[in-house]
């Protein structure tokens, strides 16, 4: 059956065709765009002018010819436009102005004295205010808001339809935003904007399929399969925090994998191994671990293989390209990593995918931002092949 499709939305289609084209492969000529977009010339000439003229593209160098005039590059103008993310915590709201690469621009921090959504909304407008302080700014350049978030996230409707952190359930969260900010607003779990942010301009850039693994505040996980995130039916793919872990806390209740490898976990199954030593004045784990201390080296050793073994588990299971780690936890550096990659090593079905791991811990923001990113450059329409 033939795709019917108006005038209007095949310039859409193909306007998206190409930003996402030029994102994923970086700058290319006229004739290269034609041909990979399968657009005629003509379709690619007028394009690549207008998109020019509206300041997402820019022309870069020439490049080497067979023969007659040297093909000029056209590649994405990442500083056209802005983006705004915001990382909700149970004291703050942390906002990153960025370009549409996510490259920081500006940060600020808004202190919450709750987190009452429209507590929460008042601070995001706040946070869009001192971020960009020009509204003119704000309207010609800002594509939108992302907010990242622990809970299930209804990303469709802009709704958490529950967040056991906070106490929530079925706000409607973007639109509550987007009447203070004035400009879209979209929400997703706070994994899931990492997810999207390492697929964007990351370690799963040029793969269709990813397993996240944060191991943080608390511990998650998210899936990326055919470039596309994966929710659940429930949004609770990839709640792994709330996994039984078979190990029995003191209250005699079972463990799960937050209560056992969260970062503030690990640090205070230190503070408890310390505490039965007199002998030894109070540091903080990162720090002993730095400083070669081998109750440290041993503690982040036995609780990262314990990780790598779970990890293989999820890795056997959906067999993804790359596994991409990354959150709070990993400032306890090489002491906790190392042991997790030799476990899933070890243990592994044949030869495990690649282990990338997110040194900079500084994606919470910036995944936030690229949820609005993610709809400019707009995924799922791009797909499709060209209409001329």
């Amino acid at each position: 059956m033939a795709l019917k499709v108006d005038q209007g939305t095949a310039k859409a289609l193909n306007r998206r065709l190409a930003l996402n084209l030029l994102r994923r492969e970086g700058g290319l000529s006229r004739g290269d765009l034609a041909a990979k977009t399968g657009l005629s010339n003509a379709a690619i000439t007028g394009l690549v002018s207008e998109l020019i003229e509206e300041g997402f593209l820019k022309e870069g160098e020439s490049t080497q010819s067979t023969g007659g005039r040297k093909p000029v590059l056209v590649e994405l103008d990442y500083a056209a436009r802005y983006s705004i993310g915001l990382k909700l915590m149970s004291d703050r709201l942390e906002a990153v102005l960025t370009d549409l690469s996510t490259e920081p621009l500006a940060t600020t921090v808004i202190a919450l004295p709750n987190v009452e959504s429209a507590t929460v909304a008042e601070a995001s407008k706040q946070a869009v205010e001192q971020l960009i302080p020009d509204s003119a700014l704000r309207s010609e350049k800002l594509i939108g808001v992302g907010l990242a978030m622990p809970g299930l996230i209804d990303v469709e409707h802009g709704v958490c339809r529950v967040s056991h952190r906070f106490g929530w359930q079925n706000v409607p969260i973007a639109s509550l935003l987007a009447e203070q900010v004035h400009v879209p607003v979209w929400v997703d779990n706070d994994v899931n904007a990492f997810a999207i942010a390492q697929q964007l301009f990351g370690a799963a850039r040029r793969r269709s399929s990813a397993l996240v693994l944060i191991i943080g505040t608390g511990v998650g996980s998210a899936l990326i399969f055919h470039g596309q995130i994966h929710r659940g039916a429930r949004y609770a793919a990839g709640e792994i925090g709330f996994d039984v872990d078979g190990v029995r806390l003191k209250s005699d209740a079972f463990s799960n994998w937050g209560h056992r490898f969260a970062e503030p976990a690990i640090e205070r199954q230190w503070f408890e191994l310390r505490a039965t030593d007199a002998g030894h004045k109070p540091v903080g784990l990162q720090e002993a671990a730095e400083s070669g201390d081998p109750q440290a080296v041993e503690l982040l050793g036995s609780i990262g293989r314990d990780i790598g073994i779970r990890l293989v588990g999820m890795i056997d299971l959906v067999d993804p390209e790359v596994v991409i780690v990354g959150g709070e936890a990993i400032r306890f550096g090489k002491a906790l990593i190392d042991p997790m990659i030799e476990a899933v090593k070890q243990y592994s079905f044949e030869v495990p995918p690649p282990i990338e791991i997110d040194w900079e811990n500084n994606i919470w923001s910036r995944g936030a931002s690229a949820l609005a990113i993610q709809k400019f450059f707009d995924f799922e329409s791009a797909s499709g092949v060209a209409l001329s």
